[in-house]
């Protein structure tokens, strides 16, 4: 993971500075050039330096935090401008944004959700014990949990998959094989690792702490000794190294403002961090999310149609926390389905209803932090007014059990809970003006507002007329190419569009503020004037109205509550018009799995597709079948060449599997799934050099990892193991592996291998069956068919892929020269060696044959003369050509 330590931020107004290689770092990553950068002072003190205006700035460091995962420290001058006497004020890394958010986020929504965790471990006689204490920095709450785990940590693997923290607090010093190797998995997951002294991890204050930040529920007892979560030694010891870390305590803001629960790992499938990767759940940092045209390559992003930012935060917590409820799954799968089918339904919630909600658990943060102010109190009355209709819609539409349970009826109720508040914003801010983006206080309050109201409006209908006469002298027509507008920043002003942006020219009585893509902003002299008065008026109408809109934020953080739990509610119906969205406009519709329980033992779906694949411009999707039932078929050992398709047809199972867990259709002409716990995979090559781990190391890691973790209710998916060591180990491995998950384990298999020795795992194991991915070769030119159909590729077609990736033809012909030679069994040619399963059997009895030669041959009494001795021999020589074994004639007749 790539890190970098920004010390040299200086702050100078509304723009930023940076020196030396910060500067270059920065120019390269804002501008995409070191052209900005400007040469400061003379050697040998020389720096490179370059400026960021406001906006550059934040969205600078939005990425650097939330996305490159950076840390970011930023330094003020309290000096003069000569002293430099440079003082840190702010610092974040991606799992600490506490001090970034009023900075970075006062007007933005964070659609992404932000969490840390703080890992310690412990012993129980000779078991590890994992304690795991996780702080959602967004929705103020702690989660924890204590758990036993292995070596390879295998259980706290699948945890943070679940959790996707950014940032994760270790001690510092505990150098030791053990946690190297959790250091690793930690790293394996992309979180940033910040180690902390070994007294933040001390328990000692942490009751006292917590109660302090801790909101008890109504008729809770007021301390935090009567929760269960507290009796977790090692969680709340990693609770208290977070507290410390992120400073919650010194801030009055945070004072009762968070939640605690234990997290409940059995609700959820677990994944490891392979099969996020292997299933393109979410878009990797290393290559880009979208190809030619915005076509998704992630699950997340394909399925990610959401209209809300917390609607955007949840998607992507439920594609990491796939269900092991069978009966919320289906009441997702109803409510889907409703949506599917009523077109009107669906398209008035994503075009109208939900972009009108904005992001209430961010404005439910600041209201009882009490750092709200009079425009997000605006913004969440006329959220909560226009509810009622989006209830009326939906209850219209169906009476659907579970969209009544999971969102009628609860929005119902948070609606009756604000009432008061409505009536509180109604009756104390100027509605008018805001509609306009202005927020005040209705002028009836005070004796001296309503005067400034007064003289403001009066001002207002001066400034009128002002347009018509700009109009009359531009030769333009009011209200279209010359418009009067007003905004925060500039108060009143006229614009006219770029194309007009020439009429202004060498217009002396006219003033420019700026220019951009919605067109040219400027003032005349008397409207320059009178927008003067009314800022001043207005200022003095903000700071008369202060004392008014404090009250008004009191009362308001009063109703946080109620405002998070509607935010949450339109989260879930946000997702699942999403998943609704996604199957309807997919190139073939979706459609809904059949969800079966866990002991029935079937994993069935009838020409399953990759949702990203099948939507890339000019691919003609070849569609393909699973049919598993445990007791008859639980693997498949799928062979075929290199680019054939066998893990698009691997990926694709997983893929439809985990969106029927999360609740979405599949994209299948029909599915049943019986409830899995988990889904696991190894695919494709992943070197880890940075972190001392080869390919072959990494495969190996992940595999164990399988091997303890699957049971008979996993899908596992394995593609190409066994590489990067001598060929008869890799496939020594592979099988072993294959013949494991498929004996022992019984789990669903899909398991992908260019070691087709393999297949013959087929005579052993019933449940286990061979699938091929067909090629044609004709006129010596290989056409990849995309199709699975039953047994094993009878040739190999690397040759033809070299060919197809244009090698030289004298390397071709001495590849096909090698192979000859290298070939297994020398070439050798007998009567039934052109059917490869028949080749096998002969060769397979042949083996055996020999095997018992060789053994009676050792068992000889030594003290036998040497005729005798060839007598012996000579006669178990007849008994083997007895058996009439044409691989051991056709040995033998080439020996002679």
């Amino acid at each position: 993971m790539l890190r970098i330590l920004i010390e040299s931020w200086w702050e100078k107004g509304d723009y930023y500075t940076l020196h030396g290689s910060d500067a270059l770092f920065a120019a390269k990553e804002v501008f995409k050039t070191t052209s900005v950068c400007k040469i400061l002072g003379a050697e040998p003190h020389k720096l490179e330096g370059v400026i960021l205006n406001k906006n550059h700035f934040e969205a600078f460091i939005r990425d650097l935090l939330l996305v490159k995962q950076y840390r970011v420290e930023v330094y003020i001058n309290q000096g003069s401008s000569k002293s430099h006497n440079w003082v840190l004020e702010y610092k974040g890394s991606p799992g600490n944004l506490l001090q970034f958010e009023d900075i970075l986020f006062a007007n933005n929504d964070i659609a992404l959700g932000v969490s840390v965790i703080a890992v310690k471990l412990g012993t129980e006689g000779k078991s590890k014990i994992v304690g795991v204490s996780c702080l959602n920095t967004v929705a103020a709450s702690f989660s924890v949990c204590e758990f036993q785990d292995s070596e390879s940590f295998s259980n706290l693997e699948s945890l943070i998959v679940t959790l996707n923290p950014k940032e994760c607090l270790l001690v510092q010093g505990e150098g030791s094989y053990t946690f190297d190797n959790l250091k690793r998995v930690i790293e394996r997951s992309n979180v940033l690792i910040t180690l902390r002294k070994k007294n933040e991890f001390s328990s000692d204050s942490v009751i006292q702490d917590l109660n302090m930040l801790i909101k008890f529920k109504k008729g809770q007892q007021q301390n935090v000794q009567s929760l269960p979560e507290v009796n977790l030694t090692l969680a709340m010891s990693a609770t208290s190294a977070l507290i410390k870390y992120l400073d919650l305590t010194s801030d009055e803001g945070n004072i009762h403002q968070f939640s605690i629960e234990q997290i409940k790992q059995s609700c959820y499938l677990k994944l490891d961090t392979a099969a996020i990767k292997a299933l393109n759940i979410e878009p990797r940092l290393d290559v880009p999310s979208t190809f030619s045209g915005n076509v998704p390559t992630s699950i997340l992003t394909l399925l990610d149609k959401c209209k809300t930012p917390q609607g955007h935060r949840l998607i992507a917590q439920w594609i990491r926390q796939p269900l092991k409820d069978l009966a919320l799954i289906k009441d997702r799968h109803d409510i889907v389905e409703v949506l599917v089918k009523n077109n009107e339904l669906r398209s008035a919630l994503s075009e109208d209803h939900l972009r009108r909600v904005p992001d209430l658990e961010q404005l439910a943060k600041k209201l009882s932090r009490k750092k709200a102010l009079l425009q997000d109190c605006y913004k969440i009355y006329m959220c909560v007014f226009h509810l009622p209709r989006l209830i009326e819609q939906l209850s219209d539409a169906s009476n659907i059990t579970a969209l009544k349970a999971m969102i009628i009826d609860p929005l119902k109720e948070l609606i009756e809970d604000m009432n008061k508040f409505q009536q509180m914003i109604e009756q104390t801010i100027d509605l008018d003006a805001a509609e306009k983006g202005d927020f005040l206080v209705r002028p009836d309050f005070d004796d001296e507002l309503k005067e400034l109201k007064e003289y403001m409006d009066e001002i207002e209908q001066k400034l009128q007329p002002q347009l018509a006469k700009a109009a009359d002298d531009l030769g333009l027509e009011a209200g279209k190419s010359l418009k009067l507008e007003t905004n925060q920043q500039f108060g009143y002003y006229l614009r006219v569009t770029l194309k007009e942006e020439k009429i202004l020219r060498n217009k002396k009585n006219y003033t420019i503020l700026d220019s951009n893509k919605s067109g040219v902003r400027f003032r005349s002299n008397k409207l320059n004037e009178l927008n003067d008065e009314y800022i001043a008026a207005r200022q003095k109408y903000t700071t008369q109205q202060k004392t008014v809109v404090t009250e008004i934020i009191e009362i308001a953080a009063g109703y946080s509550n109620p405002i998070k739990y509607i935010g949450d509610v339109i989260a879930h119906l946000d997702v699942l018009v999403a998943f609704a969205l996604a199957a309807v406009n997919a190139h073939k519709t979706y459609i809904r799995p059949e969800m079966l329980p866990s002991e029935r033992g079937e994993l069935n779906l009838v020409q399953v597709r990759h949702p990203c694949l099948e939507i890339q411009e000019g691919v003609d999707y070849i569609a393909n079948d699973v049919y598993f039932n445990r007791d008859k078929v639980n693997c498949y050992i799928i062979t075929g060449p290199n680019m054939g398709g066998k893990s698009t047809y691997i990926r694709s199972a997983g893929v439809a599997a985990l969106m029927a867990h999360i609740g979405s259709f599949v994209p299948c002409d029909k599915a049943t799934i019986s409830l899995l716990d988990s889904i696991l995979a190894r695919i494709g090559a992943d070197d880890s050099q940075l972190k001392g781990l080869s390919t072959f190391m990494m495969e190996m890691i992940e595999t164990a990892a399988i091997l303890r973790t699957a049971t008979s209710n996993s899908l596992v998916i394995i593609d190409e193991l066994g590489r990067g060591t001598s060929t008869y180990e890799g496939c020594g491995i592979a099988w072993s592996i294959a013949e494991h998950l498929a004996k022992e384990i019984k789990c669903y298999c899909l398991f992908a291998t260019h070691f087709h020795e393999i297949t013959r795992l087929t005579e052993d194991i019933p449940t286990v069956k061979n699938q091929h991915v067909t090629a044609l070769v004709q006129d010596d030119k290989l056409t990849l068919l995309y199709k699975v159909k039953p047994g094993v590729c009878d040739q190999s077609f690397g040759i033809h892929v070299a060919k197809m990736a244009n090698f030289p033809q004298d390397v071709i012909e001495f590849a096909k020269k090698k192979q000859a030679e290298l070939e297994d069994y020398q070439g050798t040619i007998f009567e039934g060696s052109s059917s490869p399963h028949k080749k096998r059997k002969i060769i397979k009895e042949a083996d055996e044959l020999i095997t018992e030669f060789l053994n009676k041959c050792q068992k000889l009494d030594t003290s036998l003369s040497n005729t005798q001795l060839r007598n012996k021999i000579l006669e178990y020589k007849t008994e083997i050509f007895s058996h009439k074994n044409p691989y051991i004639e056709s040995l033998l007749s080439n020996v002679c």
